[in-house]
């Protein structure tokens, strides 16, 4: 008989990771969840975000849990305020930034997993949040060699 257990990650004990300028903390990664999805918080300082891109292997949901972000698809963008939900299937062009004077804080949903992979072979350990917060050298866009590698296409 196989036994399963649960997962506990405390805010304490979390891995940050610097990626393209954004931090994201993974809170679900494809090995726990047999490759259905990945869960990650990631934060945005004003100005940051990610460029117009898509997404050939997995569908990206966001949930606005601080801040206000804008969201664009190539021809539109918005103002997405606190307790928004924004859903972007495979093959949608989707891209993001924090306009605002403040961080953006969000839960991104990835499902199939995968892309937690990405940022972390991309991306630079931070060990604590308060790191982060004094950190002053941001990357802007993530390496073309590794979007490839992941199916994500910059528009």
């Amino acid at each position: 008989m196989t036994t399963v257990s649960i997962k506990i990650d405390f805010p304490n004990d979390a891995q940050y990771t610097l990626s393209a300028g954004n931090l994201y903390r993974v809170i679900a990664r494809g090995s726990q969840t047999n490759g259905r999805f990945s869960l990650l918080v990631s934060i945005l300082k004003p100005g940051q975000g990610g460029p117009a891109h898509t997404h050939s292997n997995e569908q990206e949901s966001f949930y606005i849990t601080k801040g206000e972000l804008t969201v664009f698809d190539g021809e539109t963008e918005a103002k997405v305020p606190e307790g928004s939900f924004i859903f972007c299937p495979e093959g949608a062009i989707r891209g993001f930034r924090n306009d605002s004077e403040q961080d953006v804080e969000m839960l991104i949903f990835y499902t199939p997993s995968g892309i937690e992979n990405m940022i972390e072979m991309d991306g630079t350990s931070v060990n604590a949040l308060e790191d982060y917060q004094n950190h002053t050298k941001a990357r802007k866009i993530a390496c073309p060699a590794l979007n490839k590698q992941f199916g994500i296409e910059e528009k």
